[in-house]
């Protein structure tokens, strides 16, 4: 008899864990699964970044960052862009915070340190992020502007004259001979 009770205390202890196992996996179910993905930039390109920079309507607080040196930038860049390059860029970043949640577009000459730029961006919690492949050498190449024009022409707003050092010391004798012999001639009469 007392091997019954025994068995049906066992039988008892079974059934009441198997009941709070099947609760707890009744609850875990219920639970909404939480899934982190880490934040990542975009990479597009030349001729999406264009696209952006043209089209206020969608992105018209669109922030454009040059990671290049600043002697690169000297020789041309995208029109309104800001330089801050990739290797001041982490003790810079509160220069740009005002963009966390703006749409920043990333670029150097190629395309690799603006990756670089772009995920110390991310990892500073900004939340979109382009980098654009092929960088400023593929803008160039695809015709897109630049500032200041690296087209190699002029173009009609900035005409210059051609300066020829032969041309002016030929000037420069001829009115330094006209000031001698007008000289002369108004001390001889």
């Amino acid at each position: 008899m007392k091997s019954k009770i025994n068995q049906k205390l066992s039988d008892s202890k079974k059934l009441l864990i198997i009941s709070v196992v099947l609760f707890l996996v009744y609850i875990f179910v219920q639970i909404p699964v939480i899934s982190v993905k880490a934040q990542t930039y975009t990479s597009i390109p030349v001729s999406d970044a264009y696209d952006m920079i043209n089209n206020n309507t969608l992105y018209p607080d669109l922030f454009i960052l040059d990671v290049r040196t600043q002697g690169e930038y000297d020789d041309g860049y995208i029109c309104n862009a800001t330089l801050i390059p990739v290797n001041v860029l982490q003790s810079r970043i509160n220069e740009i915070s005002s963009y966390k949640d703006t749409e920043i577009l990333v670029y150097c000459n190629s395309g690799s340190r603006s990756a670089t730029a772009s995920q110390i961006l991310i990892n500073n919690n900004f939340t979109k992020v382009y980098n654009m492949q092929g960088g400023f050498t593929d803008w160039v190449s695809s015709g897109y502007e630049s500032c200041p024009d690296t087209s190699g022409s002029n173009g009609s707003s900035d005409p210059t004259i051609p300066f020829s050092l032969n041309f002016f010391l030929v000037v420069l004798i001829g009115v330094i001979g006209f000031i001698l012999i007008s000289y002369r001639r108004h001390r001889i009469t």
